[in-house]
């Protein structure tokens, strides 16, 4: 494995991803449903990173009991935000408080997971630029809907920034285990559950708390089931290029 090519390709996942998360910072928000707008956005890429690109990963490491750890995934974060992270709301309604934090931990440890395969491919340069190319085409949209629901959150562009940069992070720390942990295969198993864990916590996201704001009241309505279609579309985009990952 070349350090020059480790570093290089850590290099592109962290810009890319820092850079996506961004971009919802620079663009100006009117008022709450035009913030909402990225939400749907946000909706569509989670549900579609969770079935397209993380549920059939974990199959292939853990195709015994990935479905399991999925299902665990996503009722411990039911039982979190509903029982246990408990938070007062100005505005009756508001259920981004605790998504937030849900979101970037499902997103770092994804982050992490591609970070380790991207480093066990080095040993094959045209399946390592493959991989890199599937991730990168997803990394943008991931910090994308991160920033989104944080800022409907009411956290600070400072908050932001912290987040957007650990996520950011996560790439280059899992090709860092990578060159130094994967000579060996036991790491799979691990790896498996952590994706299917993931991807409970992004459908439980996704589909409980953001899809709901497809169905208020309001003239965005339609507005808001296209952008959800559009970030569905991304994420079956980039789901083709993630075909090269085995």
């Amino acid at each position: 494995m070349s350090t020059s090519v480790l570093i290089l390709y850590a290099l592109c996942i962290f810009v890319t991803a820092f850079l996506g998360g961004l971009v919802p910072l620079l663009i100006p928000t009117k008022n709450d449903n035009h913030l909402k707008l990225f939400v749907s956005l946000g909706a569509g890429l989670l549900l579609g990173m969770s079935f397209l690109h993380m549920l059939p990963e974990a199959s292939h490491l853990l195709p015994n009991s990935f479905g399991l750890w999925f299902l665990i995934g996503f009722v411990i974060l039911l039982i979190l935000e509903r029982f246990i992270m408990i938070h007062a709301c100005e505005e009756h309604g508001c259920h981004y408080h605790t998504v937030g934090m849900a979101a970037f931990s499902g997103l770092a440890i994804h982050g992490v997971i591609e970070g380790l395969a991207l480093g066990s491919s080095l040993v094959l340069p045209p399946l390592a630029f493959l991989v890199l190319v599937a991730i990168l085409a997803h990394k943008a949209p991931s910090g994308f809907a991160l920033t989104s629901i944080l800022r409907l959150a009411g956290k600070s562009k400072g908050q932001i920034l912290l987040f957007s940069l650990g996520v950011a992070l996560s790439g280059p720390l899992g090709l860092l285990l990578a060159y130094f942990f994967l000579q060996s295969q036991e790491y799979q198993s691990a790896a498996g559950c952590l994706l299917a864990l993931s991807a409970g916590t992004f459908v439980y996201i996704g589909a409980c708390d953001l899809l709901p704001e497809l169905h208020r009241a309001s003239g965005e309505k339609l507005k808001r089931l296209a952008v959800f279609i559009l970030g569905l579309l991304i994420s079956y985009g980039s789901g083709a290029l993630l075909e090269h990952h085995h």
